[in-house]
């Protein structure tokens, strides 16, 4: 056997053969077999990133068309699937009902925080159910994201205060934010890379079909059984995949790179303290947000105060990142490079632009159009219906052609398009219009979503991937750690799943806070010069503020001027999801595909 730390040569005739009969890339190599007739075996050039995430069947060896699902297959699909479906219930049957359950706290001028106590616990755990589920195991973090949840769902029905509620709906974030997540760890655990495609196309279908049950029943349960079923009918589904999984959900083989019994070494991996900082972070934001033209003016001390701090404590967050010696929470690592960068910013944008669309829609539909909640569910089916229908697009473009950026592009466009007809609604339009022009953006959305995830997945090396023949040249022991299967790669699955969810939540939260900021002040500068000298103005202003329901019950001559000024503050936070659908699609048209590859197990 040659010395691993010597440099192997290779024949063309050698190159010739090892691209004629290429190895399993899901083999080890042999304990007594030759390095260098295995190094010139593992030259295969590199497939390319436009290359089809699924080849056709005259290629099927090298492209893993011989996996077979692992046993048990349909069932785990079906607990996975089950949590997915909630994750998409629950926000939108939230946006469907937000103002009517605010309405009945008196707190609508605060409701965003229905919505943001969410996000905020959300955004800042998600990645560490990942770093989770690579030391405790996939079964332990699918256990404890169900639990959380179903227990919150629990809790926001049974609060008797808005505080408390808000309280609740941060446990349910807390749960919620592994949903997805350990949906998409489990699956790559299991699925080659190539094949991942339709199965995440089959995963965002289930998000968008829970999406659109969510928007087309939550208004019916709040106007009729009242809004507090809403989350109460969510536990039996919880139980239901939590028993399952509890059933069929296993660990991956190979197991773990850390020894369990040593609890400091375990933590030691956790950024803890990332991820506080990401919440403290987040919130003291959040408050600024809320406060600033709502209860406080935007130039208060504590306003300012708020935000400045919340911007310092961010960038104390990314100097944690970069000198933590656990597994950070956002890896820097990743951020490395143009491709990366635009794309994170892609991603952050359209995360953005789509939760303040969605946050929006509903508003406009109960305050301009004066719709009950019922009807206003009943129209958000409508773009909810679009994101899977873009998702099974993007599955289908993927695992026929791949282009996974024009993918991200053909997304980003069409997120512009729909923002900006919305933006363009009048007070009084045409009723067709309010049908077909609020369904762009959500179609949008479902193309780019998976399309940037995948797009993240293929710019990183994953498990089974071989190097180019020059870089196998470098050196046996390279090509060693390239060749033999390890749980770090999969842990990179994880890794990159979780900082995709991670960064786009981020966006989320922001346009939650963002739109609803906006309105709010448009609510405090203009109601009093709109309603002009009508008795009791203050009172008023201050119910108008509080409670979208008590719209209805005002007289004419108050409700009309208070309808047109919410008219004004929607359509400003509209302008501004456009706007950052506009920087998304600017930062996709610099991105460039060079240098990323379709890989598979």
């Amino acid at each position: 056997m040659s010395n691993p730390r010597s440099r192997p040569r290779f024949s063309d005739d050698e190159v010739r053969r090892a691209r004629a009969n290429p190895p399993n890339s899901a083999s080890p190599p042999l304990p007594h077999s030759d390095p260098d007739s295995e190094a010139a075996a593992a030259a295969v050039a590199a497939p390319r990133e436009d290359q089809p995430l699924l080849c056709d069947p005259a290629a099927a060896v090298e492209a893993g068309e011989s996996w077979k699902p692992p046993r048990g297959f349909l069932w785990i699909e079906l607990a996975i699937m089950a949590n997915v479906f909630l994750y998409g219930f629950d926000g939108t049957i939230t946006a469907a009902t937000y103002a009517v359950i605010s309405s009945e706290f008196d707190a609508a001028n605060t409701a965003s925080w229905l919505t943001t106590s969410y996000l905020v616990t959300s955004t800042a755990f998600q990645p560490l159910y990942g770093r989770f589920s690579d030391i405790f195991g996939r079964r332990v973090c699918f256990f404890v994201s169900s639990i959380t949840f179903g227990l919150g769902c629990l809790g926001c029905g049974l609060a008797g205060d808005v505080v408390l509620l808000n309280c609740m709906r941060a446990l349910t974030g807390f749960g919620g934010g592994g949903l997805m997540t350990m949906a998409t760890i489990v699956n790559s655990d299991m699925i080659p890379f190539r094949k991942r495609g339709m199965y995440q196309a089959l995963q965002n279908g289930m998000f968008g079909f829970g999406a659109v049950a969510g928007a087309s029943f939550g208004g019916s349960i709040a106007d009729h059984i009242g809004w507090r079923w809403c989350f109460l009918l969510q536990v039996p589904v919880s139980i239901m995949a939590l028993a399952l999984g509890a059933l069929v959900i296993k660990n991956p083989e190979g197991g773990f790179d850390i020894d369990t019994n040593d609890w400091r070494a375990i933590w030691s991996r956790v950024d803890v303290s990332g991820a506080l900082l990401l919440v403290v972070a987040i919130s003291v934001q959040l408050v600024g947000l809320s406060l600033g033209g709502n209860e406080l003016p935007w130039g208060s001390p504590i306003v300012v105060g708020t935000l400045v701090g919340s911007v310092l404590l961010l960038a104390l967050f990314i100097l944690v990142e970069s000198r933590t010696k656990a597994i950070p929470v956002i890896p820097l690592r990743m951020l490395r490079g143009k491709l990366p960068i635009l794309t994170q910013i892609s991603n952050v944008c359209a995360g953005l632009a789509a939760y303040a669309y969605l946050f929006m829609l509903p508003l406009f539909f109960q305050v301009v159009l004066l719709d009950s909640a019922t009807k206003a569910g009943a129209r958000l089916a409508i773009p909810s219906l679009a994101t899977p229908l873009g998702g099974l697009f993007a599955g289908i473009v993927m695992s026929r052609w791949g282009k996974l950026i024009w993918l991200v592009r053909a997304g980003a466009f069409l997120m512009l398009v729909g923002n900006a007809l919305v933006t363009a609604l009048q007070f009084q339009d045409l009723p067709w219009k309010y049908l077909v022009y609020i369904f762009p953006a959500n179609l949008g959305q479902g193309i780019i979503y998976p399309a940037i995830l995948f797009t993240t997945l293929a710019s990183f090396d994953h498990a089974g991937e071989f190097s180019s023949l020059e870089r196998i040249k470098e050196s046996w022991s390279q090509l060693q750690t390239q060749l033999t299967p390890r749980f770090t790669t999969t842990i990179d699955h994880a890794v990159s799943a979780s900082t995709v969810y991670l960064v786009r939540s981020l966006g989320t939260v922001w346009g939650v806070a963002i739109t609803s900021a906006i309105v709010q002040t448009t609510l405090s500068v203009r109601l009093p010069e709109a309603l002009g000298d009508v008795p009791d103005k203050s009172r008023l202003i201050d119910e108008i503020r509080h409670s979208v329901t008590a719209l209805k019950t005002l007289p004419v001559e108050v409700r009309l001027p208070a309808r047109h000024v919410y008219y004004e503050g929607i359509q400003c936070a509209f302008a501004v999801s456009t706007t950052f659908a506009g920087i998304a699609l600017i930062a996709t048209l610099f991105a460039s595909p060079r240098g990323l590859r379709s890989t598979h197990k």
